[in-house]
């Protein structure tokens, strides 16, 4: 009357989710009814009397409870039959968790000691340095030296490419200096100057920049040019093309004012977004912070912490996404005794939140 089944079901689906509906039949074409009869751990699955249909009922978790068998009993009122119903759970990577296979080691015994900014076109990852921007495959790590660009050494901070241009934010000049992706040459006419003033406040030197390639966002802290003192953090849109102020796409930051003249001990570090959301690191914070893009305001649920809890990711300085996972640069721990570094510079890598 009843065989074996099997179905699969996300361990992010929500209950009520379909799962599958058992299939049995009855000689004399008799009303059946179905009901689970063990297996139902948790009573994580309901069954529907009279059509069979599984759908979720509880909270799934693939790493607790990969599969569940579950034994349903079908009757037609005088008799009855049994059969197992397998149910696997299909993992789904959760927000903000580590993906250690994709994390990226840097290649310090070639000289790559300083990480500062991130960018990739999906298949190079560009790794941003004091004096040269390294190339790194992102598939497996690997160095891919014939794409890394030289420059001269000075104060860069973070890099973003529209896969033509990719422009180094050098902070002592306050400046997007911009280089041909296909040849690594300079292409001055695409740099763009920030500005020191702001709508009457003068602006602290910038740390990080994102774009989607009609708006540019830069991160820095402000200070109010008649009190001198820091009142609040902002990353500052402006528009791609040609560098204007685009005031209605501003966002407010997370970042407060310290009691003290300069802001110099809360440091922004680096944003990256997806169009929707825009993510914020904090230098001194170990957790990623989110805001709504359209509208600057917050989305906590989007947030996550850094694994920072073995010394792991513990000098986060720079981030980039493919929309899935986030890696998050590490400038390591190095000792000026020494002059050896403790723990090596790294790539840590993330599940995005979605």
């Amino acid at each position: 009357m009843v065989a074996d089944q099997t179905f699969s079901v996300k361990e992010d689906a929500a209950n009520r989710t379909a799962v599958g509906t058992v299939q049995a039949t009855d000689a004399e074409d008799e009303y059946l009814t179905f009901s689970i009869t063990s297996g139902n751990t948790g009573n994580a699955f309901a069954i529907a009397e009279g059509t069979g249909a599984i759908t979720v009922a509880g909270t799934l978790d693939f790493e607790t409870f990969p599969s569940y068998t579950l034994e349903v009993s079908v009757s037609d009122g005088k008799l009855s039959s049994n059969a197992d119903i397998t149910v696997n759970i299909t993992d789904v990577e959760e927000g903000g968790k580590r993906v250690p296979e994709k994390d990226i080691e840097l290649d310090v015994a070639l000289g790559h000691e300083k990480l500062r900014g991130l960018w990739s076109d999906g298949m190079t990852m560009w790794v941003l340095d004091v004096d040269k921007i390294y190339a790194y495959k992102l598939a497996d790590g690997t160095r891919d030296a014939n794409k890394d660009i030289d420059f001269e050494s000075g104060t860069h901070l973070d890099i973003w490419s529209d896969k033509t241009t990719m422009w180094v934010l050098e902070l002592s000049n306050r400046k997007l200096f911009a280089y041909k992706l296909a040849d690594r040459t300079r292409d001055a006419e695409k740099d763009i100057s920030i500005p020191r003033v702001v709508e009457n406040r003068q602006v602290l030197p910038p740390y990080s920049f994102w774009s989607d390639g009609t708006t540019i966002w830069i991160l820095n802290l402000i200070i109010n040019i008649s009190e001198d003192k820091a009142i609040d953090g902002k990353i500052y849109a402006y528009t791609l093309a040609d560098g204007t102020r685009d005031m209605e796409k501003d966002i407010e930051t997370l970042l407060q004012p310290p009691a003290m003249k300069f802001p110099f001990s809360i440091y922004p570090g680096s944003i990256w977004s997806d169009g929707t959301t825009m993510w914020v690191l904090v230098l001194d914070d170990d957790k990623i912070y989110a805001y709504k893009l359209a509208d600057g305001m917050r989305d906590a649920a989007r947030e996550f912490p850094l694994d920072a809890t073995t010394g792991n990711n513990k000098n986060p300085r720079s981030l980039w996404s493919d929309g899935t996972t986030m890696w998050v640069g590490d400038s390591g721990m190095y000792d000026e005794e020494t002059k050896q570094f403790t723990k090596a510079p790294k790539i840590y890598a993330y599940s995005l939140p979605k």
